[in-house]
């Protein structure tokens, strides 16, 4: 099965800055704005070259990180489990992407708050969640997931504070193959993960570096980021397009491809 995206939410990055710090990558100050916005740009230009419908919530100014929209919900079908963001600078995020997916019909689920999780911990891969935890999300979100969409879920523990989501380290291109940063895993979860994926891959830790397991798949388009030879080069031999963009302002704050949008309607086709 392939998975085809048909429609994404991105928030513009008019306010996007580093203004604080809450992971390794994060640098106050660091992030040349009006660069951001064309390389958001050419993010947004691309989905729609593609087929994509690209739909946006409105930026708030003291909100930077809100345009790392893949954060804010695990969405699956018409339902989506929000958020609970571990540190307070993020919190706020939330109520504006709760009332853009209730106003388009989605179902929305909240978890306990004391049970902090954040949507950069959840990818699909068949007809499994695989969950990260330890940085961003407790483990015992795992089976509250279970519970509210009805499908298992696997859970992965992340220990290199530098890959603090599960979409920094790993890239799930179909049911049988994904890419990984070995470093970013205990060594149970690395035993999970072969388990799960026949053609499991490891990332270079200099494309690790730049986030390369923060890309996208779409039908047989790939979007990844600059300087990842390794996996570019082997998602052209799986027959795949490769889009390589430019996406280093956003690197600043810790975020990549995968971050800047969420998939909000996705489709399956043999």
């Amino acid at each position: 099965m392939t998975k085809i995206i048909k429609k994404v939410l991105l928030c513009p990055p008019d306010y996007f800055q580093v203004r604080y710090q809450i992971n390794p990558w994060m640098r106050p100050g660091s992030v040349d704005q009006a660069k951001a916005k064309e390389q958001w740009l050419t993010l947004l230009n691309l989905f729609r070259s593609l087929g994509i419908k690209a739909e946006t919530v409105k930026p708030q100014f003291n909100l930077p990180d809100m345009v790392f929209s893949a954060d804010q919900a695990l969405i699956k079908g018409k339902k989506a489990i929000l958020a609970n963001f571990r540190f307070r600078q993020r919190r706020k995020e939330g109520k504006i992407y709760r009332q853009w997916l209730e106003n388009n019909g989605f179902r929305i689920f909240n978890l306990p708050i004391f049970f902090y999780f954040e949507g950069g911990d959840a990818l699909e891969a068949d007809n499994k969640i695989i969950l990260g935890y330890g940085f961003r999300t407790r483990p015992q979100v795992a089976s509250l997931i279970n519970n509210l969409l009805k499908v298992p879920v696997v859970t992965l523990k992340l220990v290199n504070p530098r890959f603090y989501h599960l979409d920094t380290c790993l890239f799930i291109v179909n049911q049988k193959t994904a890419f990984y940063y070995p470093p970013a895993f205990d060594k149970n979860s690395k035993t999970k993960l072969a388990c799960l994926f026949t053609n499991l891959l490891p990332l270079p830790k200099n494309e690790a570096s730049v986030l390369a397991a923060n890309s996208l798949i779409t039908d047989h388009q790939a979007i990844v980021p600059k300087k990842s030879p390794f996996l570019t080069k082997n998602l052209k031999k799986f027959g795949y397009h490769v889009h390589q963009l430019d996406i280093s302002q956003f690197l600043k704050a810790g975020g990549g491809i995968h971050c800047l949008a969420i998939a909000t309607h996705n489709q399956l086709s043999n």
